[in-house]
């Protein structure tokens, strides 16, 4: 089993055992709620399906609790079989089909991801597409609009919406660049937890923003977001499973269901950025200056007219419920996972910059765990999930200057 189908088989666990491990679980005990989760059948990340065992799922979320998130990903090789995995390129495709055709069926998706060669029929079944059609809840009854209630978390940090939106347009050394606005927001309270302005909206920067929400006002114990490319990743499954946070995301083409975190960003343009002057923007801090003084000072502390009472009282009145990590493990906890293969001269890339690492591991594909915001220091993981090995970016002017061994490459004695 490979490293990738690891992670996913972890994400896979959490997913079902999250509500156990931050206590959302709706089922008058937690042995009541294994037990209704033994009762439901499962599609693996491989494509098979099949139910667990109280037992077993109890088992899971007893390992989370003690271990962490690395406790739930398989160590040892299964004889499972090589699995069938839908690309990435693929899934979208479904996407589009479904967004441009609703009521298109599963079989006719399955024939045009095969007549557009974006699969072949002796790789991916038709059972393959419709399975993933259901878990994903891609079905026509499903797409159909369906009614959709007010409702409100009970206490603050049960939830936390988070979407971007375009922000002005600033003129940076003549040129002009589109900002983007990124924001948390707390479903009870109604607090924003943090927002900042960036020059692009992407997975690297909402898990900043995420990060600094933390650091702030503590752990949600829910996270919804949508489904675009920089919410539906990897990266941030891992981080939520982590941190303990079920992650949600909205129904497809449903942006609906995100109301709160719509309303707040009309709230900021209409009370306080559509009466800026962009023209006199000059740089990206002197915009999130304005906007941090504008969130903590007015925002934050204006009575909400749903709630009647100020978003930061509102929170601060569960203050006692909110959970706070660590600094280490929040650092840790955001570190990016991949893995490399390492070349010949003792390399690898991540992120298009060269990393050097022990000689010994020449030839191997190791587990890396990095910050994207600091890639002047990485760091090699062993099969335990313990730091093997801290590596730095590749100095090729030092290495030059190196003296090496002289390797004597003869076989013995010259005459044999």
């Amino acid at each position: 089993m490979d490293t990738d189908m690891q992670q996913q088989l972890g994400l896979f666990k959490f997913s079902i055992i999250a509500p156990l491990c931050n206590d959302t679980y709706d089922a008058p005990s937690k042995e009541a709620f294994c037990r209704r989760l033994a009762q439901k059948v499962y599609t693996l990340p491989n494509g098979k399906t099949r139910s667990f065992s109280a037992d077993t799922i109890k088992n899971w979320a007893i390992k989370y609790k003690k271990d962490g998130f690395d406790a739930l990903v398989p160590k040892k090789r299964s004889d499972i079989g090589k699995p069938r995995i839908l690309t990435e390129e693929v899934i979208h495709r479904i996407y589009e089909l479904k967004e441009k055709y609703p009521h298109i069926t599963g079989t006719l998706v399955h024939q045009k991801l095969i007549e557009e060669g974006a699969i072949k029929h002796s790789k991916v079944s038709k059972s393959t597409i419709l399975r993933f059609i259901k878990a994903n809840h891609l079905s026509r009854t499903e797409l159909e609009p369906t009614d959709r209630k007010a409702y409100e978390m009970e206490h603050a940090n049960d939830c936390w919406q988070a979407d971007s939106s375009v922000g002005p347009v600033i003129t940076i050394d003549g040129k002009k660049r589109t900002t983007w606005l990124v924001s948390f927001i707390d479903d009870a309270s109604r607090l924003i937890t943090h927002a900042e302005f960036y020059f692009n909206d992407n997975a690297v920067n909402i898990q900043q923003t995420l990060k600094k929400a933390i650091y702030k006002y503590g752990v949600p114990k829910r996270l919804y977001v949508d489904n675009g490319s920089s919410y539906a990743n990897r990266q941030l499954q891992l981080i939520c499973a982590s941190l303990g946070i079920v992650l949600i995301h909205t129904p497809p083409y449903s942006p609906q269901n995100k109301g709160k975190i719509e309303r707040a960003f009309r709230t900021l343009k209409d009370t306080w950025l559509n009466g800026l002057d962009w023209k006199q923007l000059i740089d990206l801090n002197s915009l999130n200056h304005m906007l941090f003084e504008f969130v903590n000072e007015k925002y934050n502390n204006r009575e909400h007219s749903v709630i009647k009472a100020t978003p930061k009282n509102r929170w601060l009145a569960d203050a006692a419920l909110i959970r706070h990590l660590p600094q280490d493990i929040i650092e840790d906890s955001f570190l990016h996972r991949v893995n490399r293969k390492v070349n010949l001269d003792a390399t690898i890339r991540i992120d298009s910059i060269a990393f050097e690492v022990p000689p010994q591991y020449i030839g191997q594909t190791i587990n890396i765990r990095y910050s994207p915001g600091n890639l002047s220091i990485a760091y090699i993981f062993n099969d335990k999930n313990i730091v093997a090995h801290t590596i730095s970016p590749l100095r090729r002017v030092d290495n030059s200057k190196v003296k090496r061994k002289t390797i004597d490459y003869s076989w013995g004695d010259a005459n044999v």
